[in-house]
């Protein structure tokens, strides 16, 4: 093993430690002492079974014997109530840290302000490794360090005897130390390799899994006839698994059973040798009882603290997935970020621009804008208009922060928007996205979800948020009003009492979804990525006026398809491969005849035609 690597397992172990004593502090220091004590307990067991052996052999006074049969099974009890201390205690400590570093690793995932990281694979597969070896990894190593701890004492009291009664016995004992030592350790690093293997195809594994029991996709898999398909594939990956681990556990089998050979050759050749010296007449009948305890005592504590270490070094390699993840994000920012300017500063750095932004999703992607400059003037609308692919979602993101730009930097107010403090510079934003999402929690909870700390303290935010949006009327016609819960698969609450919750059309959902903007009314932008796509003509016209007039004065950043209800918009912008094709109001668009004329043609066409042949069939 390397340097560098036995430096990687000790800033591991150190690591595992101090999560291990954050959770539980006082548990921690208890479970050491049962460990001290456990340890003691084997050893003073045979010793006082040698002296009232010695002592029934030898006629020895009763009272003593009486005393030291009495602290024997004083002894025996006191052992079998650790054992059962040590079992709590290690639960309790486990629930502990499970809690703690899911609370950790949790705030560690979400703390990145972009969404790189989520669509990277191998970020995946490390959240996978660390989520496993964080709820049991740092109990796992104390445990195993404890144990060797434990075993240490019993060990060196042991071996004292050992070397005492026969030399032979003890030289062996240590003779054999060295391969199972080396057997143990090599399957250890089996069994993590097999651990990190196996993470994609576990992760595949609940996907398949997670998709048969998804009612979103529910209607598709039974129309395309897809439930056996994902189910084998599923399986696949669950047989790809079991191979995996079946191949290290026959490696194990294999190893185990030869070492178990080789201490039962020790202990052979040990007890023969020493029943030939004591029936010679050297010795005593209780050293042959001491022998045997402490023989059998060592070769089983020595396969457990190799066991233990072996184990130890195997979570330790996993446990570094979830110290890559945690320590690393819990640094504060050197500088502090700027604070985002009000929407009533004067001046005229007002607005937000795009200067030169060039932007790709990643090294080996083409690029999705194009020395994009692009400016939204303060309290106005902005249109982005162009087709599938032409970059208007993603300059969305590039607002919100999602993402930051390749080249090129987006100025808010005077400011980079780079400098600025992500959270607060989100607050200040409204956005309904074209691909929201629709939480299973109760009506509520969907619509507070926007800015909570504002539902919470005013309890009349959500109605009027649902109100502007237009989906008051039907959230309050649900059987429980808004405390409905807007799930089929969920429960308000635990229990069969509690009726199942109900589930919204396409059109109701996306106007939760605008009342989940509506409700941060302190926004200084707004932006609305396809708000109406799920709505039929009459709602989308009424919701188009609500949402004209609750813009007025507000930056405000419009996406659609359907160009009609963006030609009210001040300033149109039509976007083609990641560039600026044209941009000016409507009038003048449509007066140029470019691709915005071009596309309101074939729109205004389709309309007339539906009409026309709708008319024809009356």
């Amino acid at each position: 093993m390397s340097r560098r690597t036995l430096q990687r397992r000790g800033a591991a172990l150190a690591g595992a430690l101090r999560t291990y004593h954050r959770a539980a502090p006082f548990t921690a220091w208890l479970r050491l002492l049962v460990a001290v004590a456990a340890g003691l307990v084997p050893v003073a067991a045979a010793w006082l079974a040698k002296a009232l052996i010695d002592g029934l052999v030898g006629a020895g006074g009763g009272r003593r014997l009486v005393l030291q049969a009495t602290a024997l099974g004083v002894l025996g009890a006191a052992g079998a109530v650790m054992q059962h201390l040590a079992r709590y205690l290690d639960q309790e400590v486990t629930r502990k840290v499970a809690l703690h570093t899911q609370a950790e690793l949790f705030a560690a995932v979400v703390r990145p302000p972009g969404l790189a990281e989520l669509e990277s694979p191998a970020f995946h597969d490390r959240v996978q490794l660390a989520r496993q070896s964080s709820q049991s990894g740092p109990v796992l190593l104390t445990n195993s360090l404890l144990a060797v701890v434990q075993a240490t004492i019993t060990l060196s009291g042991f071996l004292a005897s050992l070397v005492a009664l026969s030399p032979l016995a003890a030289a062996l004992v240590a003779a054999s130390t060295g391969p199972t030592l080396a057997a143990q350790l090599r399957l250890s690093r089996m069994r993590a390799d097999t651990t990190a293997g196996n993470s994609p195809r576990q992760r595949r594994q609940a996907f398949y899994a997670g998709l048969l029991l998804d009612l979103r996709a529910a209607k598709e898999i039974r129309l395309f006839g897809l439930g056996q398909y994902f189910r084998a594939r599923m399986l696949t990956e669950l047989g790809d698994v079991q191979r995996a681990e079946r191949r290290v556990d026959l490696a194990t089998a294999r190893v185990d059973g030869a070492l178990s050979l080789l201490t039962a050759a020790v202990s052979a050749v040990v007890l023969a040798v020493t029943v030939i010296r004591l029936a010679s007449g050297d010795g005593r009948v209780g050293d042959l009882a001491v022998l045997v305890a402490a023989l059998g005592a060592v070769q089983a504590t020595v396969a457990s603290t190799v066991t233990q270490i072996a184990t130890a070094d195997a979570a330790l390699v996993l446990f570094e997935h979830y110290l890559a993840i945690v320590p690393a994000r819990r640094t504060a920012p050197a500088e502090p970020p700027a604070a985002v300017a009000p929407r009533q500063s004067p001046g005229p750095e007002r607005g937000i621009r795009f200067e030169h932004v060039w932007f790709r999703y990643g090294e080996e992607q083409p690029f999705v804008l194009h020395d994009l400059s692009l400016t939204l003037p303060p309290g106005r609308s902005t249109a982005l208009i162009g087709l599938n692919g032409a970059g208007k979602s993603t300059i969305v993101k590039l607002l919100c922060r999602l993402y930051e730009p390749t080249r090129g930097r987006i100025i808010w107010d005077g400011v980079d928007v780079a400098e600025l403090d992500v959270a607060e510079l989100r607050a200040r934003i409204a956005t309904v996205f074209q691909d929201f999402v629709s939480y299973e929690l109760s009506a509520h909870d969907n619509i507070a979800l926007g800015a909570l700390r504002r539902a919470a303290a005013d309890p009349a935010a959500v109605p009027v948020a649902a109100g502007r949006a237009g989906v008051h009327d039907t959230l309050t016609a649900l059987p429980d009003g808004y405390d409905t819960m807007l799930s089929r698969t969920f429960r308000r609450r635990p229990g069969p009492a509690d009726p199942a919750g109900v589930l919204l059309s396409g059109g109701q959902w996306q106007r939760v979804a605008i009342a989940r903007a509506l409700i941060r009314t302190d926004a200084d932008l707004l932006i609305l990525d396809e708000p109406s796509s799920g709505l039929d003509a009459r709602a989308e016209a009424e919701l188009h006026r609500t949402l004209r007039r609750l813009r007025a004065g507000r930056t405000s950043l419009l996406i659609s398809h359907r160009l009609n209800t963006l030609r009210r918009a001040d300033h149109i912008v039509v976007l083609d491969g990641g560039r600026i094709a044209e941009q000016g109001d409507h009038d003048a668009l449509i007066g140029a005849g470019g691709l915005y004329a071009e596309l309101f043609r074939l729109q205004a066409e389709g309309f007339a035609d539906a009409a026309t042949t709708q008319r024809g069939e009356t």
